[in-house]
């Protein structure tokens, strides 16, 4: 495993203990490796003149194989069988991390009002300046207004953001229409027919037109919407505002527009995966 975290925390080793690498010349856990590393090994004499140059141009002794724009440093680990990354225990204990072993934690957005009090979100919080709520968003009950849970995820057709895929014709013949699956218990509650129009709205106050899918591929209570189009916003066609020949075969309504407030305490990213929507006949 990498040595990313240190040599030791509160007087434990967190490199390796007598294992290493088929035939590395270090039989035992090591740091990542530096100039000073390699003058320590007596290894720096395997570094060329121009690869020297370069790592005294960095930072000298204090160049690690990061930031070694020669390439020198790797070069030499790798040679003796070394990792240039170090040699370190599996981190187990992220001790840096809200919840140093991971915990089940509500989402902000939830209609399992009884797990709330047993696994709460955190407090609110800023990160860098930046105010983030979780507490003061998940304590309010949205689910009797928004009762599917939403959920987001690929097709195999497109990937990413799908400006690229859905420019191809051939892939964009296979996926024409943004749709969102739907049970068919909920959609005969909901009076949901398959191929359809249907609005989906957030507890937030945006809404987004899309095809219905009917289909037992989600359980009762959930939806999924692939998250690969963009092109129209509320209902509304957006391909005029594409510079001329940039837009895609095949435009649709973007599932963010309907993804509500929450954040990854250690990543940031969105909140995605796991929210609350309503959805009726367009």
């Amino acid at each position: 495993f990498r040595a990313r975290f240190g040599v030791e925390r509160n007087g434990e080793n967190l490199l390796a203990d007598g294992v290493y690498s088929k035939n590395s010349e270090i039989k035992d856990g090591y740091p990542e490796f530096t100039m000073q590393m390699l003058m320590d090994l007596g290894w720096d004499g395997d570094l060329t003149a121009e690869e020297r140059a370069s790592i005294d141009a960095v930072a000298g002794p204090e160049t690690n194989w990061k930031t070694d724009l020669s390439g020198g440093i790797q070069r030499v680990a790798i040679k003796h069988e070394c990792a240039p990354f170090g040699n370190a225990k599996a981190r187990a204990l992220v001790w840096n991390f809200p919840d140093p072993v991971p915990l089940h934690r509500e989402p902000l957005y939830t209609n399992r009002r009884d797990l709330v009090e047993d696994y709460p979100t955190y407090e609110d919080k800023t990160f860098w300046r930046v105010p983030t709520l979780y507490e003061s968003i998940q304590k309010k009950d949205f689910s009797k207004d928004f009762p599917i849970i939403l959920t987001s995820g690929r097709l195999v057709e497109y990937e990413g953001g799908g400006d690229e895929t859905r420019s191809n014709p051939w892939l964009a013949e296979l996926q024409q229409d943004m749709f969102i699956e739907v049970n068919p218990r909920d959609a005969n509650n909901m009076n949901i027919r398959d191929g359809k129009d249907v609005w989906v709205s957030r507890p937030e106050g945006a809404r987004i037109k899309v095809k219905a899918m009917v289909t037992e591929r989600v359980g009762e209570g959930v939806a999924f919407m692939p998250f690969h189009f963009g092109g129209h916003l509320e209902g509304k066609d957006l391909r005029d505002k594409y510079p001329k020949g940039s837009d895609p075969y095949v435009l649709g309504e973007s599932t963010n527009t309907v993804q509500t407030y929450g954040y990854d305490s250690v990543t940031q990213m969105q909140e995605t995966k796991c929210t609350l929507c309503s959805i009726m006949p367009a």
